[in-house]
């Protein structure tokens, strides 16, 4: 063969594998188009979730709650049983000033050496109920003690993993955002690659096809409905400069 007729050929071939490359290059962009859109969808997506569980956490809210309602609990507690230690030793003054008159022996009077005893007796039994009410105060002081503690140990906890997640969930959404703002370029870049009649027919298919206009065809089966294009159809996509949609669901087809 003849060095004019081998450089033919040669030319040749690349003329082929360039037209074929053309023709295949209709669909490529819009289906990258497609690839990025989907992760613009799901970075967007993911955004509006880490905005959603960005502070406070439910969890947290009813850990401080009980925390503090525990608190409130105890502090109460204590008040009742600092009144009822100040009433069981002002009871106690009381009955200590009623026998000192009683046993004085400057009260004559029968009627009123009656009155202070009978007075004595009830100072004692009601001073004996106000014992009785700060021992049980004391008990219930101590419960809410370990109640707060319990609390604020649970607390600490979910403070913690609330604090770590959190500062984990801000590390991903300034890596989502630096990665949105890479795909919103490269969609610019690729609307420029891409037709503006392709561009039309993919933005009006979008939201009819649930967000996947364009659907790869593999091992001779369209991905969008899982179903076998006539091979003549895929042949036509794979090498012909018209876009081909698929006779069953309707997407463009592009030729992996």
């Amino acid at each position: 063969m003849s060095l004019a007729l081998g450089c033919f050929f040669f030319l040749t071939g690349i003329d082929v594998f360039a037209a074929k490359e053309t023709a295949m290059s209709r669909t490529r962009p819009l289906y990258k188009l497609q690839q990025v859109d989907l992760e613009l969808e799901s970075v967007s997506r993911r955004l509006q979730e880490i905005d959603a569980t960005l502070g406070e956490s439910t969890e947290l809210k009813r850990a401080r709650k009980m925390a503090a309602d525990a608190e409130a609990h105890l502090v109460k507690c204590r008040s009742e049983m600092q009144n009822l230690d100040l009433e069981v030793d002002g009871l106690s003054q009381k009955i200590e000033t009623n026998e000192g008159r009683l046993y004085s022996g400057r009260v004559a009077n029968p009627k009123e050496l009656a009155s202070l005893e009978e007075e004595a007796a009830s100072l004692k039994r009601w001073r004996e109920k106000k014992e009785e009410d700060l021992l049980e105060a004391m008990v219930s002081c101590e419960e809410n003690e370990a109640a707060l503690a319990d609390a604020q140990a649970i607390l600490a906890q979910v403070n913690e993993t609330w604090r770590a997640e959190q500062g984990d969930l801000a590390d991903e959404q300034t890596n989502l955002q630096v990665r949105l703002e890479e795909l919103r370029e490269g969609r610019e870049s690729l609307i420029a690659a891409v037709g503006p009649d392709d561009v039309t027919i993919y933005e009006r298919l979008r939201p009819r096809k649930g967000g996947r206009a364009v659907a790869a065809v593999k091992d001779g089966i369209c991905e969008g409905c899982r179903m076998n294009p006539p091979s003549s159809q895929v042949q036509h996509a794979r090498s012909g400069s018209e876009l081909e949609f698929c006779n069953n669901c309707g997407r463009v087809l592009h030729v992996l």
